[in-house]
C-alpha cells in the first residue's frame, strides 16, 4: 500500500515537472520568435532571363521597367525555364535577321528558339530609332515594318515606365509642348511660374488629360 501510494506520488511529480518544462520551453521559443529577425518571403515577382552576360548596368534597367523581377542572366545554370527573357538594344542588323526569320548567329539562334517555343521575349530598345530624324523615309518604314514582324512573332519591347511629369524651362507654353508632353506618358507638365499658357496648349491639356503646374 505504501510503495502503490510512493509510485502515485512520483508520477504526479513527474507530470508536474513535464508541465513545468514545456511551459519554460514555450516561453523561450516566444522569446526567440521576438528577437529572431523575419525571414524574407520567397521572391513571387516573374523570373527574368537576361540574355546576355552579366552585367550590373543591363540588370538595373531591367528592375526599372519590372520591378518585381526575379533576375538571372545566361548561362546562370538554372533548371526552371524563365518567364519572360529580355534582350539588350535589339541592332539593325540583326533586327533584319530575326524579322525574316533567320538567326545569323548562335544568341540569335537561341532568340529564335525561344520565339518557336511560345515564349515571350523582350528588348530593352530597337537601335534603328535612333536614327528615326536621319535615315531615308522608306529605310525607317521598312525597320518598323520589322518591328512589327517581330511584335507578331512574340518579340516586343519592355518599354521605360512612363513618367509622372514632364518638365518645360520656356516661359510660353504651347500646344506643341503640351502634345510632346503627352507622348512620354507624362499626366503633369511642370512650367515656370511666369510662363504664359497659350489658350490652345490649355485645350491640349485636356484633351489628353494634362495637368500644367507652374512650380519651377
Amino acid at each position: 500500500m505504501i510503495i502503490n501510494m510512493e509510485m502515485q506520488k512520483n508520477a504526479a511529480m513527474n507530470a508536474d515537472t513535464q508541465a513545468l518544462i514545456n511551459t519554460v520551453v514555450q516561453r523561450v521559443l516566444a522569446k526567440l520568435g521576438d528577437i529572431l529577425p523575419e525571414q524574407p518571403s520567397q521572391a513571387s515577382g516573374p523570373l527574368v532571363e537576361i540574355l546576355a552576360p552579366a552585367d550590373d548596368r543591363l540588370a538595373g534597367q531591367v528592375k526599372d521597367r519590372l520591378p518585381e523581377a526575379r533576375i538571372r542572366f545566361e548561362g546562370a545554370g538554372q533548371p526552371d525555364s524563365a518567364q519572360v527573357y529580355v534582350l539588350p538594344e535589339l541592332g539593325c542588323s540583326d533586327m533584319a535577321d530575326l524579322a525574316l526569320g533567320r538567326a545569323s548567329s548562335l544568341a540569335l539562334r537561341k532568340v529564335l528558339d525561344l520565339l518557336l517555343e511560345g515564349k515571350e521575349v523582350r528588348t530593352l530598345g530597337f537601335a534603328y530609332r535612333t536614327h528615326a530624324q536621319t535615315a531615308p523615309f522608306a529605310l525607317l518604314k521598312l525597320y518598323e515594318g520589322y518591328e512589327a514582324a517581330l511584335a507578331g512573332f512574340g518579340l516586343t519591347e519592355l518599354a521605360a515606365p512612363a513618367p509622372d511629369s514632364a518638365r518645360l524651362s520656356q516661359s510660353l507654353v504651347t500646344a506643341d509642348h503640351v502634345t510632346e508632353a503627352a507622348r512620354t506618358g507624362a499626366q503633369t507638365l511642370r512650367v515656370p511660374r511666369r510662363a504664359v499658357v497659350t489658350p490652345l496648349a490649355q485645350e491640349a491639356a485636356a484633351n489628353n488629360h494634362m495637368t500644367i503646374l507652374k512650380n519651377l
